[in-house]
C-alpha cells in the first residue's frame, strides 16, 4: 500500500512538474520581446500632388516616385554617372541613336507579378500618350520606338543623336509601372495607389497630414533596413524646427538659415549639405500684359533689392543664381549671366512704370498678384517684392498657395508673376528644355515662345558634340534671361538635411531627393 502512495505521489509531481515547465514555456513565448519596429519620420516642405511617375510634376513627387519605383539606370550615389538599375547591362550603338538594355530577371513589382520589358514598353508608351499629359513627354520627342526584343530586352531606337538619353532613361519621371495592374485600374487610380518595384510599398496617403510608406520584403537588392517611413509635410519652416527638436520628426528639409545653426552646434542632431541641382526664381507670363513687356519685368527687377533680399532670407542654404544652368553644369556662363542681372535702381524702375502708365499699360492703383509657395524662402521673397511694388503706386497681393492649387494656377501664362523651382539632372537639356520651349507642354509656365530659343534648344539635345551644344545652350540663355527677362534667377540651393544621431547611412541628393535607398546606401535608425 505504502508503495502505491509513493508511486502515486510521484506520478502527481511529475505531472505538475511537467504541466509547470509547459505553462512556463508558453508565457515565454507571450512574453518574449518581438523586434521593435523601425519607423522612420521625415519631415518634408510641401505634400505630393502625384505619386505617379507617369503625371507626377513636382520635386516631391519625383522623391516618392524614387523611393516606390525603380528605373533602367540608377544616379541616386552619383548625379553624372549611371549605375546599374533594372537593367544590368546596356549597349549604345556607335551612331548614338539605339540603346540596348538587359533586364534583371525576377525582379518583382510590389503586387508580386515579375517585371519583363513589355512593363518597360507600356510604361513609354504611356508617357508618350497625350491623353495622359505627362510632363515626361517632351523629352521623348526623339524616340523613335521602343520594343522589347525578349522578355529581359529592351531596345529604344532615336530619330537623333540625344546626348542626354541615359540621364532621361534615369529619371524619377521614368521609374516602371506594371502593365496589367495598371490597365486594370486605370492611370488615376494608381495614382493614389501606386505599385512599384522599389525598395518601399506605398501604404497610405492622407493629403496634407502624411504619407505613409513600408519596406518591401522582396526588393531585388535586399530588403530595406527601416521598415517603416512617414512623410510629413510641414510648411512652415520654424514648426519643421520644433518638431525635429522635440522628436516628432527625426529627419527633415526646408530649414530657416538661423535653425541650421543651431543644430549645427546641438550634439544630438548632425547637419548635412551638398550643392544642390535645385533652383528657385520668379517669373513673368508671357502672353497677358503687362507681364510679357519686358519694360515692366526690367522695372519689376530693378525695384526690388534682390540681391540683398535673397542674403538675408537664404543665408547659408544656397548661392545667388544668375542663370537657369547650375555652376556645376557645362554652359553655365555665369560670368556674362552676372553682368546682365539688374540692380536695386528706384529710379531706373520709376521712369520705366512711369513710361508704361502714360503708353495706358500700366494703371495708378492696379492690382499685381504675385504668387508664391507657402515655404518661408519664396514668401519672403514675394513679400519684399510686394512692399517695393507700393512705392510705385501699385497695389501688390501676395497668394501663397498649397502646390495642388499653385500648379495649375502657373500653367499656360496664366499667373502674371509666380515663383516657383526646379530641380533636374545635370546636363544643359534638362534645365531648359521644358520651360522655355514653345512646344514644351505645362512646365513652361510662363508659356514663353521665341524662335532663336526654340532652334537653339532642339541644336543643344540634337548633338553629342559638347562645343557645338554648350553654345547653343549659353545663346538660349542670354535670350531668355538676358536680354527677354522673362525669369529672374534667385538662387541655387545647397541641399540641407538635418537628422539626428539615431539616423545612419543617410546622404543628401544634390537634385533635392529624399532617398531612403540608393545601391550604395540604405538608411536605418536606431
Amino acid at each position: 500500500m505504502l508503495k502505491k502512495m509513493k508511486l502515486l505521489s510521484l506520478t502527481i509531481l511529475l505531472v505538475l512538474i511537467l504541466v509547470g515547465c509547459g505553462g512556463n514555456k508558453e508565457e515565454n513565448a507571450k512574453t518574449a520581446e518581438a523586434p521593435k519596429e523601425k519607423v522612420l519620420k521625415i519631415a518634408i516642405e510641401k505634400d505630393a500632388t502625384s505619386l505617379n511617375p507617369v503625371i507626377v510634376t513636382d520635386l516631391t513627387g519625383e522623391m516618392f516616385s524614387a523611393n516606390i519605383f525603380d528605373t533602367l539606370v540608377s544616379y541616386k550615389d552619383s548625379v553624372s554617372d549611371a549605375a546599374p538599375g533594372l537593367a544590368e547591362k546596356w549597349e549604345i550603338s556607335k551612331d548614338g541613336k539605339t540603346y540596348t538594355f538587359h533586364l534583371r530577371k525576377g525582379v518583382k513589382f510590389h503586387d508580386g507579378t515579375e517585371l519583363t520589358a513589355k512593363d518597360v514598353v507600356y510604361t513609354y508608351e504611356e508617357i508618350n500618350n497625350p491623353k495622359n499629359g505627362s510632363p515626361g513627354k517632351q523629352y521623348l520627342n526623339e524616340l523613335e520606338k521602343v520594343e522589347a526584343v525578349d522578355d529581359y530586352t529592351v531596345k529604344f531606337t532615336l530619330k537623333n543623336v540625344y546626348a542626354s538619353f541615359m540621364q532621361l532613361v534615369g529619371s524619377p519621371q521614368f521609374g516602371i509601372l506594371p502593365s496589367e495592374h495598371v490597365k486594370k485600374v486605370g492611370m488615376e487610380a494608381f495614382d493614389r495607389a501606386p505599385v512599384g518595384t522599389g525598395p518601399f510599398k506605398f501604404q497610405e496617403w492622407v493629403p496634407d497630414d502624411h504619407i505613409t510608406l513600408v519596406k518591401f520584403d522582396d526588393y531585388f537588392r535586399g530588403p530595406a533596413n527601416i521598415d517603416k517611413a512617414i512623410f510629413r509635410p510641414i510648411p512652415k519652416a520654424e514648426t519643421i524646427a520644433v518638431e525635429l527638436k522635440s522628436g516628432g520628426v527625426d529627419l527633415a528639409e526646408g530649414l530657416l538659415p538661423q535653425d541650421i545653426t543651431k543644430f549645427q552646434s546641438d550634439s544630438e542632431f548632425e547637419v548635412k549639405q551638398t550643392p544642390g541641382l535645385s533652383f528657385q526664381y520668379v517669373g513673368f507670363s508671357d502672353n497677358q500684359k503687362p507681364y510679357s513687356d519686358v519694360r515692366f519685368r526690367k522695372a519689376i527687377y530693378y525695384a526690388t533689392d534682390f540681391e540683398n533680399a535673397i542674403k538675408g532670407i537664404y543665408g547659408v542654404t544656397g548661392s545667388r543664381a544668375y542663370s537657369w544652368i547650375p555652376p556645376v553644369v557645362f554652359a553655365n556662363d555665369k560670368r556674362y549671366m552676372k553682368s546682365k542681372a539688374l540692380p536695386y535702381d528706384e529710379a531706373k524702375a520709376k521712369a520705366l512704370f512711369d513710361e508704361l502708365k502714360a503708353e495706358g499699360v500700366l494703371k495708378e492703383g492696379m492690382e499685381i498678384p504675385i504668387l508664391s509657395p507657402q515655404d518661408a524662402f519664396r514668401s519672403k521673397i514675394a513679400t519684399a517684392m510686394a512692399s517695393s511694388l507700393v512705392k510705385y503706386g501699385f497695389k501688390p497681393q501676395v497668394q501663397t498657395l498649397e502646390f495642388g492649387t499653385l500648379l495649375p494656377s502657373t500653367e499656360g501664362g496664366k499667373a502674371g508673376i509666380y515663383l516657383l523651382g526646379w530641380g533636374s539632372a545635370p546636363d544643359p537639356d534638362r534645365w531648359t528644355y521644358a520651360l522655355f520651349h514653345t512646344d514644351a507642354g505645362t512646365q513652361n509656365r510662363s508659356a514663353y515662345s521665341n524662335k532663336t530659343v526654340d532652334e537653339a534648344l532642339e541644336l543643344g539635345r540634337s548633338t553629342a558634340d559638347q562645343s557645338v551644344r554648350e553654345k547653343a545652350y549659353v545663346e538660349a540663355m542670354r535670350q531668355a534671361i538676358a536680354t527677354d527677362y522673362v525669369h529672374i534667377p534667385l538662387i541655387f540651393k545647397n541641399i540641407t538635411i538635418v537628422h539626428t544621431k539615431k539616423v545612419t547611412n543617410f546622404e543628401p541628393s544634390p537634385q533635392g531627393y529624399i532617398y531612403l535607398y540608393t545601391p550604395k546606401n540604405n538608411v536605418d535608425i536606431k
